[in-house]
């Protein structure tokens, strides 16, 4: 459960999975599940929403998100194609012109388990 922080109410364009970064999609207070680092990193969800329906998510604080790959805790988070929580590494995203970091991974974790991310999204330009 998230520690009460900025938590705003969003339409979805599409289907969110619960602890899923999202993403800022066009419109007025619309989102979308994140699909990769170059999606303008909105927050993390906890619950999910079906096609079109309403979505909580975690601007800022704390929330549970999903892992895509492997943590040992302090990194900075991506979104992988999925939604999921992947390490930021400047290596692997030489090539990206923008990388939208969702914010910081408190806990160890292995690819699929649910942790603590401090949701401070950044975005980085070259």
């Amino acid at each position: 459960m998230a520690i009460p922080g900025l938590i705003r109410n969003f339409a979805s364009t599409s289907a969110i999975a619960a602890n899923r970064i999202v993403a800022v999609a066009p419109g007025d207070f619309m989102a979308s599940q994140a699909t990769g680092v170059a999606d303008n990193a909105l927050g993390v969800t906890e619950q999910g929403t079906d096609n079109h329906k309403r979505v909580d998510v975690v601007m800022d604080q704390i929330a549970p998100v999903e892992l895509g790959g492997d943590f040992a805790g302090g990194e900075w988070a991506v979104s992988d194609s999925e939604g999921r929580a992947i390490p930021f590494d400047k290596a692997l995203f030489a090539e990206d012109a923008t990388i939208n970091v969702v914010g910081k991974v408190l806990e160890t974790g292995d690819a699929g388990t649910i942790v603590d991310i401090h949701v401070t999204p950044f975005i980085i330009v070259k």
